[in-house]
């Protein structure tokens, strides 16, 4: 079956490649053709990888970005602004499928549910390290600052991976020509900016989830089988597109029953 007018594009380095091989034979064994683009920082870690035959390829350009992995996710995002894709799922490279609903139909319905549902599913926190993430992310649109610190209730709403990070193709060139990528810190996360943008530029709202999960962090970090935590979510629209291995773990029938596709954090389980 091939997955149309979406594609994957992951940043890669040499110690991660065994992911994205593992990933190449699920496709394989399960009859699933979708393009996979890897972004290289060079040549050398291209040919460093056996499997060309199965993926697309993008070199980075020399760069002394203090970003290597939110650089070379815009760089190759800008390398398909004009491709044939619609979306772009844009994500690190330790992920796996669920191959039952790794559908062309499935993932289409389930990312035009993102662009239709306008909602980002935030997590209420007080900590430093999120909130420093959010308000820097920021900074790349100084016209809106203020109203994105009002929006996020002064960047305590942390949204990070909450839900899959899927870019709408039609939105790159005028996305990444609001902001300077050249300039972007380790505290730049992509697709925060991107969801920045979203808000600011075709009407997504932040819903805080907090009062359901009583987790005070993105949903990366939902880790529990509490039928009330998952019907609140269901109750909000949440769609479980993408889950980590943990959270995947622990409610396998349900996810699989909402469609879930795509697992991610295979390094952290």
């Amino acid at each position: 079956m091939k997955i149309e007018n979406v594609a994957f594009l992951i940043p890669i380095h040499p110690p991660h490649y065994h992911y994205i091989y593992s990933l190449i034979e699920t496709f394989k064994n399960n009859d699933i053709q979708m393009d996979i683009y890897l972004v290289f920082s060079n040549e050398e870690d291209y040919e460093k990888f056996s499997m060309k035959d199965s993926i697309e390829y993008i070199i980075c350009e020399p760069t002394e970005t203090k970003s290597i992995v939110t650089y070379k996710k815009f760089f190759g995002l800008q390398q398909l602004a004009d491709s044939k894709y619609d979306y772009i799922i844009c994500c690190d490279s330790e992920i796996d499928i669920i191959p039952s609903n790794f559908t062309s139909k499935n993932i289409n319905n389930k990312i035009r549910q993102i662009f239709n549902n306008k909602k980002i599913y935030a997590g209420s926190t007080d900590d430093t390290l999120p909130t420093g993430i959010t308000k820097t992310s920021a900074n790349l649109f100084p016209k809106s600052y203020e109203y994105l610190t009002y929006i996020t209730k002064n960047f305590s709403l942390y949204f990070w991976w909450s839900d899959l990070p899927v870019y709408k193709r039609v939105h790159i060139t005028q996305f990444l020509n609001l902001i300077n990528y050249d300039i972007i810190v380790h505290e730049h996360f992509d697709y925060i900016i991107y969801q920045y943008y979203l808000i600011l530029f075709h009407d997504f709202e932040i819903i805080d989830t907090t009062p359901i999960t009583n987790i005070h962090w993105s949903l990366e970090k939902l880790f529990t089988d509490d039928s009330n935590v998952l019907n609140g979510l269901l109750a909000i629209n949440y769609g479980f597109s993408w889950n980590t291995k943990k959270f995947y773990d622990l409610n396998k029938s349900f996810i699989e029953l909402q469609k879930g596709f795509l697992i991610y954090h295979l390094d952290r389980h």
